[in-house]
Formats: structure tokens, sequence, C-alpha cells
């Protein structure tokens, strides 16, 4: 009999999501507050559209990863294989 830890999988790819949209979170209000295009070529607009997808792109991941949280509750902690 082979015991698998179930509820782990779940949290860790919260964890992943939750922390990959902070990182883009921070970036996309760094692009908008203090950030400058980092070409010459790219128009302020184009750049501020850009670093609010940014923002909002981080924020469903975010939001994506407290849905996996709440979801591994519902999961049982170890399934157990023959």
């Amino acid at each position: 009999m082979q015991k698998i830890k179930y509820r782990a999988v779940f949290k860790s790819s919260g964890w992943i999501f939750t922390v990959w949209g902070m990182i883009v979170v921070m970036k996309g209000l760094y692009d908008v507050f203090v950030g400058l295009p980092e070409s010459e070529f790219v128009p302020i607009a184009n750049w501020s559209k850009y670093a609010g997808f940014e923002v909002v792109y981080g924020l469903a991941c975010i939001m994506m990863g407290l849905v996996v949280f709440e979801f591994s509750k519902k999961v049982p902690e170890i399934l157990e294989r023959e």
C-alpha cells in the first residue's frame, strides 16, 4: 500500500500562484508609478497599459492561489493506493 500526500500538492500550487502573483503585482506597480519604458520607441501610454495588465494579471494569480487554498481544505490529506 502506497501513501500519497495529496493535499500538499494543492497547497504547493497555491503558494506558487500566490507568490508569483505578488511578484507580478509589485513589478506592475513599479512600472506604473516609477518605471520608465525599457525602449525609447515605446510610448508612455502603451507602457502604462502594459503595466496595468501586469497588475491585473498578478491579482488574478493571487486570487487563483487563494481559490486553490480553499479547495485544498476539501481534499483528503493522504490517499492510499494499492
